[in-house]
């Protein structure tokens, strides 16, 4: 993964100083809501200004948002924030420190000298916080020693109690609400001196590494014999355990781990941020890095930063397909096609980030191009299998089964067993990326637990909204979930049953021909022909204005052993014969033919039964919901468009 982002880097660092300083801004999502405060010091008259206006992404790079210092403690000398406390305080004075004697130097000090008061001498770490923007002389706010005494003379206090009255003045002033005020920077003379050329440049410098102590020696990274640092502290990302003295260095220190030269540290640098603000992303509370590598080294000059965010832009359509009726057959075709997306291959890294702790939950390494491409035709073949069978001829419901769809369905809590619940959904995603097996056991599982939480209305507990109808979220969870295990078998994650003769049924023509798609073996059509059942008397129950359906209780989603799928198979026949759904004239006769079948397929399978006792439920959940639509077969049209270019 290193040497991914290091040649993410190379390009990077073939820009200029400016170009590179570039590279360091923040994305900010732009907002119709959001707003930047900028404060504008007019040393000449000795005046504040204020100015409201909307973010945007020009708005960004203008005031050049690169966020904060690294570290914890690190004095915040950047002139552009998320918070007032460091732009009224901190930021000035610390600039001051470590800025080169220039012109911007000479106004930054007179901004300080002029608008800011001094609280006098505090205590070493406090000392940064001493001064603070007069608000009371420029804004008309309460008098400033008064922020000092109710604070209790403590100067952190008081730079937050001074904040948050700013804060709150200008939201009533400009009538801008606080949580939409996103960005806080300050101008002088009416000028942006974050585009100073000084200010720019003193953004990079500290990014990079400290060599004076370098030594001679081998880059681990290119191998070039020069000086080398092993300074990594201005690094992100944990490229080897520090925390057992066993990976140590003569079971010393780290000297020897990682040693790098200038140039690639440079370029692990902007690779490093690049990667952090340009190629992540988020699924619920899972954060990930999309990394894409050259397969080799390449001269071409056309390889350069925007191929690397249109191929990471491709690849997330296995992601999410945000505002996408149904996938683009001929995008999927061209995604084979293009020469440069078949020149790297991806790595993707699932983190989560405490406080200043970078922890790597899975690296999942060196998927193909091959591989994403088989991806992106499944998900597009499995939405038109769902658009086919399960949709109503005004809907256009989407069977999309990407990584965002898949983790919805797999209830995770959000207390503190995220942290180990979240690895069965990572296992998954690295068996589809690399083409391995699990055990499907393991996704019934969660699939029965989804329907369980929407039965039982206990979404608050996981990461799932609630729905308005908890059966209709149940019902489209388990048609989901069967979609999901198509697509898992077309990728050969996990292996299919023994398909069963559908010659033997005498259901309708739709309902074999649906069962011949999906696959099921004998057990499972049984199990889904009484779900079916199940559905049928739940409508008899609801028109009899029995509004729980409780027929729904005879479902133990907790498994289902044969001898109760004996006495519910039993259940079932006298509930159809009491709603009258099989035995009056005006019973439909097909649901007849679907207990008859589903009865001859159990008692001649019942002594060498396969299913487990959670395969039962679900099954039995999957003919229920399967009960809900329509099955009848519609005609693929794009089929049919395909056959026509032919």
């Amino acid at each position: 993964m290193i040497e991914a982002i290091r040649k993410i880097g190379i390009p990077l660092a073939e820009l200029s100083i400016e170009e590179q300083a570039e590279a360091l801004i923040v994305p900010v999502v732009p907002s119709e809501e959001n707003r930047i405060v900028i404060l504008d010091f007019d040393i000449n008259n000795e005046q504040v200004s204020i100015n409201i206006l909307p973010i945007t992404e020009d708005i960004v790079k203008e005031y050049f948002y690169i966020g904060t210092a690294d570290g914890p403690s690190s004095p915040q000398w950047m002139l552009t924030g998320t918070k007032p406390d460091y732009i009224i305080s901190q930021s000035i004075p610390s600039l001051l420190k470590i800025i080169e004697d220039c012109e911007l130097k000479n106004y930054l000090e007179l901004v300080l000298d002029k608008f800011y008061y001094d609280y006098g001498v505090q205590e070493s770490s406090k000392e940064r916080y001493r001064r603070i923007l007069n608000v009371e002389k420029f804004i008309g706010l309460s008098e400033m020693e008064k922020y000092y005494k109710d604070s209790e003379k403590d100067i952190k206090k008081t730079v937050s109690n001074v904040s948050k009255e700013l804060a709150t003045y200008i939201s009533k002033k400009y009538e801008v609400k606080t949580k939409n005020i996103k960005l806080w920077t300050l101008t002088i003379n009416g000028e942006i001196i974050q585009q100073r050329e000084e200010y720019k440049k003193l953004a990079w410098k500290l990014k990079e590494a400290h060599f004076e102590k370098a030594r001679e020696g081998i880059c681990s990274l290119c191998n070039s014999y020069s000086y080398v640092s092993s300074d990594t502290g201005k690094l992100k990302l944990n490229y080897y355990i520090t925390q057992k003295v066993n990976f140590a260095s003569e079971m010393k220190d780290f000297d020897k781990n990682l040693r790098l030269c200038k140039k690639c540290h440079k370029q692990l640098i902007l690779g490093e941020i690049y990667t952090m603000r340009r190629l992540g992303g988020q699924i619920g509370k899972l954060r990930f890095f999309l990394i894409p590598e050259l397969l080799f080294d390449n001269d071409n000059e056309s390889i350069k930063v925007k191929n690397i965010q249109e191929v990471q832009d491709e690849v997330k359509s296995i992601i999410r397909f945000s505002g996408a009726t149904e996938i683009e057959r001929q995008s999927i075709k061209e995604l084979k096609k293009t020469n440069y997306t078949n020149q790297y291959t991806f790595h993707f890294l699932f983190y989560m980030k405490q406080q200043q702790e970078f922890r790597v939950l899975q690296l999942i390494k060196d998927v193909s191009p091959s591989r994403i491409y088989d991806i992106n035709v499944a998900i597009g073949e499995c939405n038109n299998f769902g658009r086919v069978w399960f949709n109503w001829p005004d809907s256009d419901d989407r069977w999309i089964m990407t990584f965002e769809q898949i983790f919805y369905l797999f209830p995770i809590h959000q207390d503190e067993r995220f942290v180990t619940e979240h690895r069965r959904i990572l296992t998954l995603y690295d068996a589809i990326l690399n083409n391995s097996k699990v055990n499907k056991k393991m996704i019934i599982e969660k699939l029965i637990l989804l329907s369980k939480t929407y039965h039982l209305e206990q979404t608050d507990q996981y990461q799932i909204s609630k729905p308005q109808n908890k059966e209709t979220a149940m019902n489209y969870g388990i048609l989901k979930g069967i979609i999901l295990l198509r697509f898992l078998e077309k990728l050969s994650v996990i292996t299919g049953g023994e398909k069963m003769d559908i010659s033997q049924l005498t259901i309708s023509e739709e309902f074999r021909e649906f069962i011949k798609d999906v696959g099921y073996s004998e057990e499972q059509t049984s199990l889904v022909l009484l779900g079916k059942l199940i559905y049928e008397i739940g409508k008899a129950q609801a028109k009899n204005k029995l509004t729980s359906k409780p027929i729904l209780d005879k479902i133990n989603y907790q498994g289902m052993s044969l001898n109760k799928l004996q006495k519910l198979s039993n259940e079932v026949f006298e509930k159809l014969k009491q709603y009258k759904l099989i035995t009056s004239d005006k019973s439909s006769y097909y649901l007849q033919n679907i207990y008859t079948d589903h009865k001859t397929l159990f008692d001649k399978n019942i002594n060498n039964w396969n299913l487990t006792s959670q395969e039962n439920v679900f099954y039995i959940l999957s003919g229920y919901a399967i009960g809900s639509r329509p099955i009848e077969k519609k005609k693929d049209k794009d089929k049919e468009e395909e056959n026509s270019e032919e």
